[in-house]
């Protein structure tokens, strides 16, 4: 109903990625009333007592591998569940940040690994350019995403980035990060299991990382809105 509404009464359509604008493409939308705006993110700086403070918050004793995100189904967490249990044993956790959204069940891919696996469920925003700037890596194994915002904001605290291939996630990280193809489990595990094994790469694509991230600011943003507005 919504997207229906949206092909006959919009004007223009602003999508932050070209992932999204060839889904409203291939929804009905027409090409000349579609506006390319990706969404940004801020670097937060982040001190030695804002990492100490988020480890004691949330006894985060372990170096740990991260994922932020909403628990649904197009957030393919089981693929990164059962990659993180064929990795075993490592010394790093699995620490999921996040609400449980709707129909996902996590259970059975827990299994031998639930010790290790830290849900905090929701985490207020202050805490989380801290725990985007301690974890070893972020990965976002997602079978669709409009964007893939919280990658992003990892890059901006120089962490490196695992994401889905010939997802929207891709075209933010582009080459500065590692793509797996989302289903497949054991690329998973060892793209993780290599990343973490490699102290100096995983330095290196942070940084680029994080120099890619500046392409990507909320100013930039409100400049491409206020060009279509005007």
């Amino acid at each position: 109903g919504g997207i229906r509404a949206a092909i006959d009464r919009a004007d223009l359509v602003c999508c932050p990625s070209q992932d999204t604008m060839d889904d409203c493409l291939r929804a009905g939308f027409a090409a000349d009333r579609l506006r390319l705006v990706p969404w940004g993110a801020t670097a937060h700086p982040v001190t030695d007592a804002d990492r100490r403070r988020v480890r004691e918050r949330y006894r985060l004793d372990r170096p740990f591998v991260l994922w932020v995100g909403t628990i649904e189904p197009r957030k393919n967490l089981p693929t990164l569940l059962d990659a993180f249990r064929q990795m075993q044993p490592t010394h790093e956790d699995l620490v999921l940040v996040g609400p449980v959204g709707w129909h996902e069940q996590l259970e059975g891919h827990v299994e031998g690994t639930a010790s290790k696996i830290r849900r905090l469920g929701f985490v207020p925003a202050e805490d989380l350019p801290a725990l985007y700037a301690e974890a070893r890596v972020f990965c976002l194994p997602s079978s669709h995403e409009g964007f893939g915002l919280p990658a992003l904001e990892a890059m901006a605290q120089s962490t490196p980035v695992i994401a889905s291939a010939q997802t929207a996630t891709h075209e933010v990280i582009g080459e500065t990060g590692v793509v797996v193809d989302a289903t497949d489990v054991d690329g998973w595990a060892a793209a993780l299991s290599a990343l973490l094994a490699d102290d100096h790469r995983r330095a290196a694509l942070g940084e680029a990382g994080h120099r890619r991230s500046r392409d990507f600011t909320w100013d930039r943003c409100a400049e491409m809105m206020a060009e279509i507005y005007s």
